[in-house]
């Protein structure tokens, strides 16, 4: 591994986000992180450009020799072989049934074995757990709030998408009730007014429908949360994702339920930002390598 730079990416809703990773300081390597928005609607080959040009950002500040990347992807992907299974049109759907790996590794330069993939939530989650606040725990769970609901488990030096995301919840699925759309929607419902995304909602606030909205999406999360510590019994639960910055209008409700419910492990919040995902992306390689 010494001989090697480790670069982690991630693929968000509307961004990517990439940089050198250092396993002995435990961060992103100083200056080397890079962020682009990316239009999710694009055609496949706009999409990758972008994706291209970001890692070649970061690519071109490796004085080191070999390269490895990591690349965080929100949506279905055949992990292994890098193709891109999802259809969703408004979450890079152009690219189904292309080989991610393949495409990214003409345009870099690179052999597709240079690239490894792994759900972005997930490596969220083992980002956190390898440099943030969830280090130390044994057993742990990470949730992920944003346009989706990411689920991940750290059992035995694994991380693991966990997929809860899909689990029967109210008269649904739980991603319906706790991500961005859900409060979108509750928003638009409360108050007869649309708007495009969470912080356009909250410039709205002190109106009481802003409130409310997070009020009833806290109630959701905090249910969910006792639902996962019964189901999965682990030593922690941490919370983060894109909604970080809403925290104060929301976690401490779910966090009071989800303790009037039972629950007394830590709860605890996320503190690394857009760099778990970066590092937890460049630590697929870490982990690849230790058991190879």
């Amino acid at each position: 591994m010494d001989k090697l730079t480790f670069i982690g990416a991630a693929v968000e809703d509307q961004y990517i986000s990439a940089g050198i990773v250092d396993f002995t300081e435990r961060k992103v390597a100083t200056n080397t992180l890079r962020r682009k928005r990316v239009d999710p609607r694009a055609t496949s080959e706009e999409i990758i450009n972008k994706w291209a040009d970001c890692l070649s950002e970061v690519l071109s500040l490796n004085k080191d020799g070999e390269v490895r990347i990591g690349l965080g992807i929100p949506n279905l992907v055949d992990y292994q072989s890098g193709v891109y299974l999802d259809t969703d049109p408004n979450r890079y759907g152009s690219l189904k049934g292309q080989n991610i790996k393949k495409l990214l590794a003409g345009k870099l330069g690179l052999s597709e074995e240079d690239i490894l993939i792994r759900n972005v939530d997930a490596n969220f989650f083992q980002g956190e757990i390898f440099a943030g606040t969830a280090r130390g725990y044994q057993r742990s769970f990470g949730i992920t709030l944003g346009a989706g609901l990411g689920t991940a488990r750290y059992r035995n030096g694994i991380v693991e998408d966990a997929n809860y995301w899909k689990m029967p919840f109210e008269d649904s699925i739980a991603e319906d009730y706790i991500s961005s759309g859900f409060l979108l929607k509750r928003f638009a419902k409360l108050s007869g007014i649309e708007v495009g995304d969470i912080p356009e909602m909250k410039r709205f606030y002190p109106d009481p429908s802003v409130e409310l909205a997070f009020q009833e999406f806290a109630y959701y999360l905090g249910k969910f949360i006792v639902q996962v510590s019964t189901l999965e019994s682990p030593e922690a639960i941490l919370i983060g994702g894109q909604m970080e910055s809403s925290y104060r209008f929301f976690f401490d409700h779910a966090v009071n339920f989800a303790r009037n419910e039972g629950v007394k492990i830590p709860i605890i919040k996320a503190i690394l930002g857009e760099r778990a995902y970066v590092i937890g992306a460049a630590s697929i390689w870490s982990e690849v390598l230790l058991h190879s």
